[in-house]
């Protein structure tokens, strides 16, 4: 079988800033006295003789047209290779296409964008889907209507829509899947919600070029939400599948082609400091028998305390839409969480069984904490203990935090040890302290893997892994980031890896840019054994060894103009700077992206609950032309990986100034 290299949608709008840098010189009149003097009077000049061309920043307007409304165009013409090597099996895949972007503001129609796609080559359609060669979706927003209603549409490649109530769970969440369709979203007064939609199944594929597949069959789903009283919330949504080849997550057994009908009812009471939700699940899958699950979700503030708790029961084969959910499980969890200036502490409880007996009945035991010890320094660990049908394992780990003058530093110490083996890790971060514009963080990192079987080999090894990454915007139009990473067993024989990616932009001109990407990778088959999770049993999963190789160049030309109707928060004409991010896997649970943190493809980011984007490959998301002042960034844990959560749906508050780029990090996190 041919390895497929399958990345995330690559939806980040395209627009480009630009702000004028005028100077303003004024005639300094001075009055001599009738003194003698042979010193001439001081006169000022333009720097240059006043030949100097203005700065142009890429984070305001692309355009000093402001003439109407809000709008801009980018377009790409991509070339792109690809080549793999492992599991005895060689893959090359060329990939030629042209992606195109815009979007556009009105006056009493909302905000408006299309995006669509057109490919050539790429590994082709599976057997089971079928690719259009490429991707077509247009979005309108917040379409205003009398009696304070605003309306949401898309058409074309898109996701299923799910009520409110249904995204925000601090447990459990019903995913929203892509499909070829429409779906529509009103919201009204008194909390009212109606959400609708339906199409054919698909899934996202391609490496820089995006491209649907679908997977046949059909779906479709409508909900509403309603506050009916102060601090009351109540919801219902109706999901169904047919005949869909495959469901997204483990495969089912039985027919090849399966069909689902799921009902959702929930209730919700809130307050400032308290809120409790109940939700019930009702459905069947492709002839299995019927399933039921429901969670009672609660959480409370009190001061500097934090309790979240919850029971749930959810029966085998549950699923929403043609995507599995977490099920056969029932049990509850535990949480308190402390907050202060100095401290941060966090400890919980997960009991969980099979509802079946078929699966693993599992007690998770977990805490951390962390202790400001100065403005300098830190220190904190992590404890887990999970007691399962198989055993019990346990793992720690302990760190210090460092201010110190290269930057901000951390060592950390991490000790893992299962039915299957153990792992001992010792680390070293450091996100240094670089120009303003340049980033650079570096990890370290010695590892004693011993006992756990990969490849059919016992393994008993030492590994050493360097990593580093970093970039920046070197001149106006010059920027450049990437990222390395190297592994290899110094005793034992583990396999060694590395990988790097380099990429570089190119502002030619105004309207014109280059992009070129360089990866490679080759993968060792070794696998760390870690305890962190109730989801996940902490067993070795042997990966095969693989070598993988791209390169991709892009000419994009993208220009924006008018001033903005609603501009991203911000009124007309107003100054404007740039967001760009990245959603991180955070392995060590520190709150930010470190060297050799993989990142969270095909999420979506949104901003101030209006604008969305998707992020990248690599997790990088940007917002281009973000007006000046205070914005609130979420992000919809659609795609996340299980058992990988955001705290509070990532919420993140900044402030973007005018002409300037704020970097952001958002970390998904594994249950602690």
């Amino acid at each position: 079988m041919k390895p497929r290299a399958n990345f995330a949608l690559r939806l980040a709008l395209g627009l480009c800033g630009l702000g004028g840098l005028a100077c303003s010189i004024a005639t300094h009149a001075q009055t001599v006295m009738p003194t003698p003097s042979t010193a001439p009077l001081y006169q000022d000049r333009y720097i240059g003789g006043g030949s100097l061309a203005p700065d142009i920043s890429r984070g305001d307007d692309a355009t000093s047209d402001l003439a109407g409304l809000a709008h801009s165009l980018q377009i790409d013409a991509v070339v792109s290779a690809l080549s793999s090597h492992g599991g005895g099996a060689t893959s090359n895949v060329t990939e030629n296409g042209v992606v195109f972007k815009s979007q556009w503001e009105t006056a009493t129609y909302g905000a408006w964008s299309l995006d669509a796609s057109a490919r050539t080559g790429g590994s082709g359609p599976s057997s089971s889907g079928q690719s259009q060669g490429g991707v077509i979706s247009m979005r309108q927003r917040d379409m205003p209507f009398d009696g304070n209603w605003q309306a949401d549409n898309a058409l074309g490649d898109v996701n299923s829509p799910d009520i409110g109530m249904a995204r925000i769970q601090p447990r459990f969440y019903l995913p929203t899947a892509p499909m070829q369709g429409l779906s529509t979203e009103w919201r009204g007064p008194s909390g009212l919600q109606v959400v609708a939609g339906g199409g054919v199944p698909g899934l996202y594929d391609g490496i820089v070029v995006p491209n649907f597949r679908t997977l046949n069959g059909s779906t479709a789903t409508a909900g509403a939400q309603w506050s009916p009283a102060s601090h009351w919330a109540v919801g219902g949504q109706l999901i169904e599948a047919h005949d869909v080849n495959l469901a997204i997550g483990p495969v089912i057994d039985g027919p090849a082609l399966m069909s689902s009908h799921t009902g959702l009812v929930t209730a919700a009471w809130a307050d400032r400091d308290a809120r409790v939700q109940l939700n019930l699940l009702d459905g069947g899958v492709s002839g299995k028998a019927n399933a039921v699950g429901t969670w009672v979700d609660a959480s409370i503030s009190q001061g500097r305390f934090t309790q979240n708790a919850g029971i749930f029961r959810i029966d085998p084969n549950m699923t929403w839409g043609n995507q599995l959910i977490s099920n056969d499980a029932q049990g509850g969890y535990y949480r308190l969480n402390y907050q202060s200036r100095q401290w941060l502490a966090d400890v919980g409880i997960d009991e969980v069984h099979s509802v079946s007996g078929l699966g693993t009945n599992t007690t998770f035991l977990t805490g951390d904490t962390r202790y400001q010890l100065s403005r300098d320094w830190g220190v904190g660990g992590v404890a887990n203990v999970s007691r399962s049908d198989g055993g019990t394992s346990w793992s720690l780990e302990g760190f210090v935090d460092h201010s110190n003058g290269g930057g901000t530093g951390r060592a950390q110490a991490d000790f893992a040890k299962t039915p299957a083996g153990q792992d001992i890790a010792l680390t070293l971060n450091e996100a240094w302290s670089t120009p303003v514009g340049m980033r650079l963080s570096t990890s370290t990192t010695v590892e004693r893997i011993s006992g756990a079987v990969s490849n059919g080999l016992q393994q008993d090894s030492t590994v050493l892994s360097l990593a580093a990454y970093g970039g920046g915007q070197f001149t106006t139009g010059l920027g450049l980031e990437g990222s390395v990473r190297w592994a290899a067993a110094v005793q034992g024989r583990a396999a060694a890896g590395e990988s790097a990616n380099v990429s570089l932009t190119w502002a030619v001109s105004h309207a014109w840019e280059i992009l070129a990407t360089y990866y490679d990778s080759r993968i060792g088959s070794w696998t760390p054994l870690t305890v962190q999770s109730p989801l996940t049993p902490p067993v070795a999963t042997p990966v095969a060894a693989a070598r993988e190789r791209g390169i991709f160049l892009t000419l994009r030309y993208r220009r924006a103009a008018g001033s903005h109707f609603a501009p991203l928060g911000g009124a007309p004409g107003a100054g404007s700077g740039e967001i760009a991010g990245i959603v991180v896997l955070d392995a060590n649970n520190n709150g930010h992206a470190d060297a050799g943190e993989a990142g969270a493809p095909n999420v979506t980011v949104v901003l101030d609950g209006r604008f969305s984007v998707q992020t990248d490959a690599r997790g990088r998301f940007v917002f281009p032309v973000v007006a000046t002042g205070h914005h609130v960034i979420t992000v919809i844990p659609d795609n996340l990986p299980l058992p990988w959560m955001l705290i509070n749906e990532g919420r993140t508050q900044i402030e973007v100034t005018t002409r300037n780029r704020t970097e952001i990090s958002i970390a998904a996190q594994r249950p602690r």
